[in-house]
C-alpha cells in the first residue's frame, strides 16, 4: 500500500477500526472483574466523595445556587460533580490516548493503520464512560426539577469538547514517539492544570492580579476552564451560556483539530519504525 493511498481514507472510513479499538480497551478495563462496568462509577464518585468531605466539608467551600430553586439551595456535590466529569474526560482520554498508541506498536509494525485509530478508539472507550456519569448527572438535577431547554444545547457543546480533547490527544499521543519523555511531563502538567482550573472552587475566589499578573483573567481563560464552565453553564445554571464562551470553545476545538491534521500528516506515518 503506498503512502498516498494510505491518506485517502478518511476517519468516517476506518469507523470500524476505530471501534474495534475501543472494544479492546474497554474488554482489558472490565473483564475478569467482579464489579465489571461498575468500575466505570466507583473511581469517578470515591473521588467526588473524597473532594466534597475535604473542600465542601472541611474548607466550606460553596457553589452556586441552583437555577431552579428559589430558596437558596446549592449543592456543592453536584457542582462539583460537574466538573469532575468534564475534567476526568479530558484527563483519562489524553493518557488513554498517548498509551493506546504505545501499546498499539506491535501490531503497528505488522499492518499499516493510521496513528489516530488506537488514539480515537481509546478515547471512544473513555467517552462511554463518561457519557454514563453525565447521564447519573442530569438524571440527579432533573430529580431535583433543576431542568431547562438550555440541555438541548449539549449536543454541540459535546461535539466542540470531542473534537478539543481527540484533537489534542492525537498531538500528544504522536508527538510521544519521538519524544518518550512527553508522557510524563504531560502526567505531571496535567496535574498542575487541574488546580489552575476551577474545578473544586469557583473562580470568583481567585484574586483579580497577583504580583501584577492578571490571574483570574488567565486561569479563566484556560480551554478546561471555557469548557467547565460552559457545561456547568448549561445544566446547572440553566443559561444558554454568553457568545464569548461559545467562541471561546469553538476556537479551542479549531485550533487543536488543525494542529493534529498537521501533526498526523507530517509526523503521523510510519510509526510502526519509530516504537
Amino acid at each position: 500500500m503506498t503512502k498516498g493511498t494510505r491518506t485517502k481514507r478518511t476517519i468516517w472510513q476506518q469507523w470500524n477500526l476505530i471501534h474495534a479499538f475501543a472494544q479492546r480497551d474497554l474488554k482489558s478495563k472490565f473483564n475478569a472483574t467482579a464489579l465489571g462496568w461498575l468500575w466505570s462509577l466507583v473511581v469517578p464518585l470515591t473521588t467526588l466523595g473524597i473532594y466534597t468531605l475535604i473542600f465542601g466539608g472541611l474548607f466550606q467551600m460553596q457553589a452556586p445556587q441552583l437555577a431552579s430553586r428559589h430558596e437558596g439551595i446549592a449543592i456543592f456535590a453536584i457542582w462539583l460533580f460537574a466538573g469532575l466529569i468534564i475534567w476526568g474526560f479530558f484527563q483519562n482520554s489524553i493518557n488513554a490516548g498517548i498509551n493506546g498508541l504505545v501499546s498499539s506498536g506491535g501490531l503497528l509494525q505488522k499492518v499499516y493503520f493510521p496513528a489516530y485509530a488506537p488514539i480515537l478508539g481509546a478515547g471512544y472507550a473513555v467517552a462511554i464512560q463518561s457519557f454514563i456519569e453525565v447521564g447519573i448527572l442530569l438524571v440527579v438535577l432533573a430529580l431535583l426539577m433543576n431542568i431547562s431547554w438550555t440541555w438541548l444545547l449539549l449536543v454541540p457543546f459535546f461535539v466542540l469538547l470531542l473534537v478539543f480533547v481527540a484533537s489534542l490527544a492525537t498531538v500528544l499521543a504522536v508527538w510521544n514517539i519521538y519524544v518518550r519523555d512527553l508522557a510524563h511531563l504531560v502526567g505531571v502538567f496535567l496535574q498542575l492544570l487541574f488546580y489552575a482550573t476551577p474545578i473544586i472552587y469557583q473562580i470568583s475566589l481567585v484574586p483579580d492580579y497577583f504580583h501584577g499578573i492578571p490571574l483570574r483573567q488567565i486561569m479563566g481563560n484556560l480551554p478546561m476552564a471555557q469548557f467547565i464552565t460552559l457545561f456547568r453553564t448549561l445544566v446547572y445554571d440553566l443559561s444558554p451560556g454568553t457568545a464569548a464562551q461559545w467562541l471561546s470553545c469553538l476556537f479551542w476545538a479549531l485550533i487543536c483539530a488543525l494542529l493534529a491534521w498537521w501533526v498526523h500528516r507530517h509526523l503521523g506515518s510510519d510509526l510502526g519504525e519509530r516504537i
